[in-house]
């Protein structure tokens, strides 16, 4: 089956070989990779001539972001399974050869999502496992690791384009695409990629963007008719951002007695699941400048 993996790139010179020979070490001769490079300046350009003689296409110009240059290599795609990996991330070894056995063998699946190794700015490492209630939690959090997930072309080509409106959360958006299509998806315990997070990425700062994006997914594919939406931008913006959330907290007194309070109305209101699915801690420490992994 052949596979189509795009890479989007912009000044990620310096780490776009370990992306690139992550994706020729797969040794998987079907595979179309496609980079999409938005006018870089730096040594991008470098890396990609020494990796042209085996990369199927390269399309370089000015992009909208980083979607509008995802959209544009998916539009010359020919592959039976899509994919894309960020200049910064790899594949494990071995991955494509297991994912495309996944779909070979079972015809019937749209989606293939497997673990994901998180690399953090100190060395430190996690793997999170793929979720079997993913398409359950996905109009709540983005429980999806963008590097392990893998979709057939016909399913892409049914969703149509990224959408371009965001810049943080196009793909949380695209998942819940696929799950409102009801497209089958088949989770691997192996993890089958590197998720590179640093200080400098689109994962890694931008903290107000990823709150003010995650309002509107919520309010797009959320449970209660978007409400969770308006539940979480609350508790971000009056308690996430006051501290309520830090470990110990470091809100005063009088706001944790507020928080207290409004955490037992939303388990009123939306149930203890739902309240206790909030998960933006992570943005409101990259936006007060703290450690967030």
């Amino acid at each position: 089956m052949r596979v189509s993996v795009i890479v989007p790139n912009y000044n990620s010179g310096a780490i776009l070989e370990r992306c690139l020979q992550s994706l020729r070490n797969q040794n998987y001769e079907a595979l179309e990779v496609i980079l999409v490079d938005s006018m870089s300046t730096d040594e991008s350009q470098a890396v990609i001539e020494r990796n042209r003689d085996w990369l199927s296409r390269v399309i370089r110009e000015k992009d909208k972001g980083q979607a509008d240059g995802l959209n544009k290599g998916f539009r010359a795609a020919t592959g039976e399974i899509f994919a894309w990996l960020c200049a910064d991330d790899e594949l494990m070894p071995g991955t494509l050869h297991r994912v495309a056995a996944v779909f070979r063998e079972q015809p019937e699946v749209d989606v293939v999502l497997g673990a994901c190794e998180r690399r953090f700015p100190d060395g430190s490492t996690v793997i999170t496992p793929a979720r079997d209630d993913a398409w359950r939690q996905i109009g709540i959090q983005n429980v999806i690791d963008q590097p392990s997930m893998f979709w057939r072309g016909s399913l892409h080509r049914k969703l149509g384009e990224l959408d371009t409106s965001f810049r943080l959360a196009f793909d949380w958006d695209f998942w819940c695409r696929m799950r409102d299509a009801r497209a089958r998806l088949r989770t691997v315990e192996q993890p089958l990629s590197i998720y590179h997070f640093t200080a400098d990425n689109q994962s890694g700062k931008a903290g107000n963007q990823h709150a003010e994006e995650s309002f509107r997914i919520l309010r797009r594919y959320g449970p209660r008719a978007g409400l969770l939406a308006y539940a979480f931008r609350l508790l971000y913006f009056q308690f996430d951002l006051q501290g309520c959330y830090d470990q110990p907290p470091t809100c005063s007194r009088q706001r944790a007695r507020f928080f207290a309070a409004t955490l037992l109305g939303f388990r009123v209101l939306l149930g203890k699941r739902l309240t206790y699915s909030y998960n933006w801690h992570f943005a409101s420490c990259q936006q007060r400048n703290l450690r967030w992994w």
